[in-house]
C-alpha cells in the first residue's frame, strides 16, 4: 500500500497537528524551496497540504499551480488525495508526469501541433527497417536492436547537462561539432556497433522521426527545451500560466527536465521541489543524486527544510538504513527518527549455501501464509530476471504470490538461446531454424540461402559449398562438432559449445572484451544451471514450465507481493524480505564504477525502508568473492551488533 499513515495523525489543520518540519513546508508560499523527504516522512501529505494553503490562504488562482510527477499512477493517487482533502471539490490544478506536461506545450506549439509519440514496438520496428535496407548492418543481429536503442537513448539523455545540451540542436537529429569521437564511442552500444555505423543509425533514424512527425521520450524532452529557449513568446505564457510549481521525486529529475523546470518557474522562481538524494536510483535515465546539490546552487537563498521523521520504519530498520546509505560519499548527510517501534525490526538471516537459503525463505513463508499474513508481506529483488527466478521457485512450492511486473525470461537472452540451439542439433533435430541461428556463430561465411528446406540435410549442405573448398571444410566441422555433443552430459555440451566449438571466442569478437565478459558469464551460468539435469529433453521441459509460469504471472491478492527493488518504490509492506544479499546480486555484477555502486547502496536502501514492521535480509556464505556476502551488510555486521542466526 502506498504511504499514508502519517495522514491519519493530522487534522485539517496541518499547521498545527503536524511535525515541526512538516508546518515549515506546508506553510511556505513564495521562492525556490527544497524538501528533504526521507522514506516515510510524509511528502505527498506535506505536499497536498501546501497546495491546499496555497489556494484557501493565500488565494492563489488554482490553475496556476503545476505538480509534477514521474509516474501516472503517482500523479492520479496525489490528485485523488488533494480532492479528497478538498471535499472532492474539482479545482483545475494540473497534476502530471514530466511527459505527460511537456507534451502538453508542444502540442499547443504550432511547430509540433502534428508530432505524436512513437510506441516502444513502432521503435524497434522503424530500426530494424534501417538495419535491413543498408547491407552495411549485416552483422547485427535482431538481439542488438534493443542494446542500440538503448545507446540512441542514453546519447540524447547524456549523463552530464553540459553534453547533452551541446549534441541535441536539432529535431531530426544533428549535433554540435563539438560532439566528440570519444562521445559517439562512449555511446555506441558497448561494442554492439561500430562507432561510424552508429552515428549513421542515429541520424537515420532521427531523421525518420522526424519525417513520421514522431518522439520518442527523450525527443518530447529535448524539443521542449529547444522550443522555450528559442521562443521567448511562448515561454512568457507558460510562465504566467504556471506561476507555483511543485516537483515530487526531485532526485530523480534528468539533466533537461530540470533546465525546462528551471525555465518555466523563471523569474518568480516559486519552485518547491521534493525529494530525497538518497532514493535516486533512476541513473539509466540521466538522474543524479547532485541535481539536489545542484538546486541549492542555482537557487543560494532557497529554503531548506529536512522532513526527519520516519514514521513508517521500525526504529532498528530506521538505524540500519542509516548506516548503510551513510558509506556513500554523494549525499547530502541528514539525521531521521522513526516514529515506532512496532514489530520484529531488523533480521538478518545467514545460510550455507544458496539452495539451503532457498529451501529457507520457502519455510519462512509458509510460517506467513499459516498466520493468515502472507499478503501484508513483500519479496523485493535487485532485477526483474530475479522475480522471475523466485517466481517459479514460489510456483513449485505452492506459496501464492501477486507480481507487479511481467518478468522477463532468464533463458530467453540470445545467448542462451543459442545454446540451445546447437543443444538441439546434437540431439538429432536439424530443423532449419536451429542452423540458421548458430552457423555463423563463430563466422564460418554460410548463406542462408544454402538451407532452402525446413530439415537440413548434411550432404546436401556439404555439397552446396563444393566449389568453396574453406567454407566445405567449416560446415564438415560443425558437423562434426554436433556429432560430439551427443552423449555427453548436458552441462559438458555446454562446455563443449562454449570452448571447443568457439562460442566464446565469437562473443569476444563481435562484442569486445567488456560487453563479451558480461555475455560470458550468462553462459556460464546456464552450464552451471545445466548440471541438475540428466538429459537435455529434461532441462527442455524445465525450461518450457518457467516458461509458462511467467507467461501470466500470477495475481493472488492473498499471495506475496513480488517485485524489484525500482516497482517497490513509494510503497510500503509490513514485512519484507530481501533474498541473496549476496555480491553478484545486490550490488549487481554489473555495476563497476564507484557512481553505480552508490547507486546500487541507494537501491538496497530504498528496499530496506519499504518494511514497516519486519526486515529480513537473508545472504548465504559465498562459494567465492563474487558471491559473498554484500559489502552492503558489512556495517550491520560490524557495527549493529545485530545476533546472527544460522539457518538450519
Amino acid at each position: 500500500m502506498r504511504e499514508s499513515a502519517e495522514e491519519l495523525k493530522c487534522s485539517n489543520k496541518p499547521e498545527l497537528s503536524c511535525t515541526p518540519s512538516q508546518e515549515k513546508a506546508v506553510m511556505h508560499v513564495d521562492g525556490p524551496a527544497m524538501v528533504l523527504a526521507g522514506p516515510g516522512s510524509g511528502k505527498t501529505f506535506v505536499t497536498v497540504h501546501r497546495i491546499r494553503r496555497l489556494i484557501t490562504s493565500r488565494g492563489v488562482d488554482p490553475a496556476h499551480i503545476l505538480v509534477i510527477t514521474f509516474t501516472k499512477a503517482a500523479a492520479l493517487e496525489m490528485q485523488q488525495r488533494f480532492f479528497r482533502l478538498m471535499g472532492e471539490e474539482n479545482l483545475p490544478v494540473r497534476f502530471g508526469t514530466f511527459h505527460a506536461v511537456f507534451y502538453h506545450i508542444l502540442k499547443q506549439s504550432a511547430q509540433y501541433r502534428e508530432y505524436t509519440i512513437i510506441t516502444e514496438t513502432e521503435k524497434r520496428k522503424l530500426l530494424r527497417d534501417i538495419i535491413r535496407n543498408h547491407k552495411r548492418f549485416a552483422y547485427l543481429q535482431e538481439e542488438d536492436i534493443e542494446e542500440i536503442l538503448t545507446a540512441v537513448s542514453r546519447f540524447k539523455i547524456g549523463k552530464t547537462e553540459g553534453k547533452l545540451l551541446e549534441t541535441e540542436n536539432s529535431a531530426s537529429g544533428g549535433w554540435a561539432s563539438e560532439t566528440s569521437e570519444r562521445t559517439w564511442q562512449d555511446k555506441a552500444g558497448n561494442g554492439t556497433v561500430e562507432q561510424a555505423d552508429f552515428q549513421f543509425l542515429y541520424k537515420e533514424y532521427q531523421g525518420w522521426l522526424a519525417e513520421i512527425s514522431k518522439f520518442d521520450f527523450d525527443d518530447l524532452m529535448t524539443s521542449c527545451l529547444r522550443l522555450l529557449r528559442d521562443d521567448a513568446e511562448t515561454l512568457a505564457q507558460w510562465q504566467s500560466q504556471f506561476r507555483y510549481i511543485l516537483v515530487d521525486e526531485f532526485q530523480d529529475i534528468s539533466p533537461v527536465q530540470y533546465e525546462i523546470i528551471r525555465l518555466l518557474a523563471a523569474p518568480e522562481n516559486n519552485l518547491f521541489v521534493v525529494g530525497d538524494d538518497d532514493q535516486s536510483i533512476y541513473g539509466f535515465r540521466g538522474a543524479s543524486p547532485d541535481c539536489m546539490k545542484r538546486f541549492l546552487t542555482d537557487y543560494a537563498r532557497a529554503k531548506q527544510i529536512l522532513l526527519d521523521v520516519n514514521f513508517r520504519c521500525h526504529g532498528d530498520i530506521v538505524q540500519a538504513a542509516a548506516k548503510v546509505i551513510a558509506e556513500n560519499e554523494s549525499r547530502i548527510p541528514k539525521e531521521i527518527c522513526p516514529a515506532h517501534e512496532d514489530g520484529t525490526g531488523l533480521q538478518l538471516l545467514r545460510a550455507e549455501s544458496e539452495d539451503m537459503l532457498r529451501k529457507t525463505v520457502m519455510e519462512l513463508l509458509w510460517k506467513e501464509r499459516s498466520a493468515g499474513t502472507l499478503a501484508q508481506c513483500a519479496m523485493i529483488c535487485r532485477t526483474n530476471l530475479e522475480c522471475g527466478f523466485w517466481a517459479q521457485t514460489l510456483h513449485e512450492a505452492g506459496i501464492p504470490y501477486m507480481m507487479r511486473e511481467k518478468p522477463r525470461n532468464r533463458f530467453s537472452h540470445f545467448v542462451i538461446q543459442d545454446i540451445c540451439a546447437y543443444l538441439a542439433l546434437g540431439q538429432g533435430d536439424h530443423a532449419r531454424r536451429h542452423f540458421l541461428r548458430v552457423m555463423n556463430r563463430p563466422v564460418r561465411y554460410m548463406r542462408r540461402d544454402s538451407l532452402p528446406e525446413t530439415k537440413v540435410d548434411r550432404e546436401e549442405l556439404t555439397e552446396h559449398y563444393a566449389d568453396k573448398p574453406l567454407i566445405q571444410e567449416r560446415v564438415k566441422k560443425l558437423f562434426r562438432d554436433i556429432d560430439c555433443l551427443a552423449g555427453k552430459r548436458v552441462h559438458l555440451q555446454i562446455h563443449y559449445i562454449r570452448k571447443v566449438i568457439g562460442y566464446e571466442s565469437f562473443l569476444r569478437d563481435k562484442y569486445g572484451s567488456e560487453k563479451a565478459e558480461e555475455l560470458i558469464r550468462i553462459g556460464e551460468e546456464f552450464e552451471t544451471f545445466s548440471r541438475k539435469f540428466s538429459s537435455v529433453r529434461d532441462m527442455k521441459t524445465y525450461m518450457e514450465h518457467y516458461a509458462e509460469v511467467i507467461k501470466e504471472p500470477e495475481r493472488d491478492r492473498e499471495g506475496l507481493q513480488l517485485m524489484t527493488m525500482h516497482a517497490s518504490k513509494g510503497l510500503e509492506f509490513q514485512k519484507v524480505f530481501l533474498p541473496a544479499c549476496n555480491e553478484g546480486k545486490i550490488p549487481s555484477d554489473k555495476s563497476k564504477t564507484p557512481a553505480e555502486i552508490e547507486e546500487e547502496r541507494r537501491m538496497f536502501y530504498v528496499a530496506m525502508t519499504r518494511a514497516k514492521n519486519t526486515l529480513c535480509l537473508v545472504y548465504h556464505d559465498g562459494k567465492t568473492g563474487k558471491d559473498a556476502p554484500s559489502r552492503f551488510l558489512k556495517p550491520l555486521l560490524s557495527s549493529l551488533g545485530i545476533p546472527m542466526r544460522r539457518m538450519p
